[in-house]
């Protein structure tokens, strides 16, 4: 390998695929796949992050109850669930590449017609177009971003990928607060369809995961793109690259992924653990997140003033994911999540029973920090506890079910709210859900710190 060339490279087909990737140091080359990844996933979060902000607005103009505030706060859940169950599978079977592209197409298209939206009931059905799209981004996304990248830097950038949603949600947050009172909400959704066009990054500069390829049986493309990976990181360094390290590696060729493979063995308790923790996340994430800022406007303040002081709260999450970057590769995946979930527990309470405005925004801004604790954490972890062949599978199962959760968060608080905008009972209801999942990762999910993936599947 001392001339550098691809042809060298390929010389060393008989390594398997995880080996020739965890030998690899962490260059621009990865640095660049990861990040056409992660732009993706962030133009994901704005337009998650706007209906917290235009649901004042939405309910003015349509004169919405609560209840159907919360339900329209819920379709995109809802497409969310459908979609990350689908692409999961599809991606397993498929591949992860041509899936990314489909999830960008169908959230943008479903952005425009969002803004061309001429009832309740069709705003309904294009906000959970969009949830179809989204759902089917992530768990793609988390599979790609697990596969390219060696065990020393994965944690780290699967948190820094999650972690941009807390901007993705204040930027958001900007837009609406900036455009809503000039041009309206329609626009908004125009603006947040537009990163759509990313799809041509991806397309151009994205390969195809050969962690993937190698599990299907596609050995030859698999390993011409490891070689030209190591060729690219190899002409970026200068250097020869270090010696292939010893992986413990389950073979999965030949074998064809089958949802009930996720309940057999070994993955039992990690799918029932994930299969808890989602759900019960989501159920007390989206339960407070998606009502922010109706819930300020309920109290009194104009709807510029509640997105304004709904934006300030968000600007916890930034210094949440930054420390969970740290985190989560020192003290592990398992206690950052749990720390991340007694922590939004305990603020979620706090928040809810504010005696004023100064603390509403601090104890905000706190609950803000452990949500994006929790996140970036879960989404890290998640895509970890399973093997090549069921990891797209595994996550976008466990993320459908998560959706359930998020489907019923903002509908059940509205429901709870009702006429009168009752809101303390509303953080009970999230402090609970955040507790019982705390306890499912600590009884029932393996801690994946440091191991590479083949090592977790073994």
């Amino acid at each position: 390998m001392a001339n550098g060339s691809a042809e060298a490279v390929i010389g060393e087909r008989d390594y398997r695929i995880p080996q020739r990737i965890e030998r690899l140091p962490m260059t621009s080359v990865q640095r660049w796949i990861s990040l056409v990844i992660v732009i993706a996933v962030f133009f994901d979060a704005v337009d998650m992050g706007a209906m917290s902000y235009l649901l004042p607005s939405l309910r003015d103009y349509f004169g919405l109850t609560a209840a159907t505030a919360g339900l329209l706060s819920s379709m995109s859940m809802a497409g969310m669930l459908v979609g990350s169950f689908l692409a999961g599978r599809l991606a397993d079977k498929m591949g992860r590449k041509a899936l990314l592209q489909y999830s960008m197409i169908i959230w943008g298209l479903g952005g425009i017609l969002c803004a061309l939206s001429w009832s309740v009931a069709s705003l309904i059905v294009f906000r959970f177009l969009i949830g179809l799209g989204l759902g089917a981004e992530y768990p793609v996304a988390n599979a790609m971003i697990s596969e390219f990248l060696p065990t020393k830097v994965r944690g780290r950038w699967l948190t820094v990928m999650e972690g941009l949603a807390p901007i993705g949600v204040i930027f958001a947050g900007l837009l609406a607060w900036i455009f809503v009172p000039i041009i309206g909400w329609r626009w908004v959704f125009v603006f947040e369809a537009v990163p759509a066009i990313w799809i041509f990054f991806v397309r151009r500069n994205l390969p195809e995961s050969p962690r993937w390829l190698e599990s299907v049986g596609r050995e030859e493309e698999a390993h011409a793109i490891a070689a030209e990976l190591e060729h690219k990181v190899q002409k970026v360094t200068g250097s020869e690259l270090p010696p292939i390290p010893e992986v413990t590696y389950v073979s999965q060729k030949g074998i064809r992924a089958k949802f009930g493979d996720l309940w057999v063995g070994r993955y039992v308790k990690r799918t029932v653990g994930m299969a808890i923790v989602w759900p019960l996340a989501l159920l007390g994430y989206w339960g407070i997140q998606s009502w922010i800022t109706a819930l300020l406007a309920s109290s009194g303040y104009t709807i510029q003033k509640s997105m304004a002081y709904a934006l300030l709260i968000q600007l916890g999450g930034i210094p949440g994911f930054l420390v969970t970057t740290y985190l989560i590769d020192k003290v592990g995946r398992k206690a950052t999540l749990i720390i991340g979930l007694l922590g939004s527990a305990v603020m979620a309470y706090l928040y809810g029973n504010a005696p004023n405005l100064t603390l509403l925004i601090v104890f905000g801004l706190l609950l803000q920090y452990f949500f994006w604790t929790l996140w970036p954490a879960l989404y890290a972890f998640t895509p970890e506890v399973y093997p090549t062949r069921l990891r797209a599978t595994g996550t976008g199962f466990v993320m459908s079910m998560g959706r359930l959760g998020a489907i019923l968060g903002p509908y059940v608080a509205g429901l709870i709210l009702g006429k009168d905008y009752v809101q303390g009972p509303v953080f009970i209801m999230a402090l609970v859900a955040f507790v019982i999942a705390a306890l499912a990762v600590l009884l029932l999910v393996p801690e994946t710190k440091g191991k590479v993936l083949e090592e977790v599947a073994a």
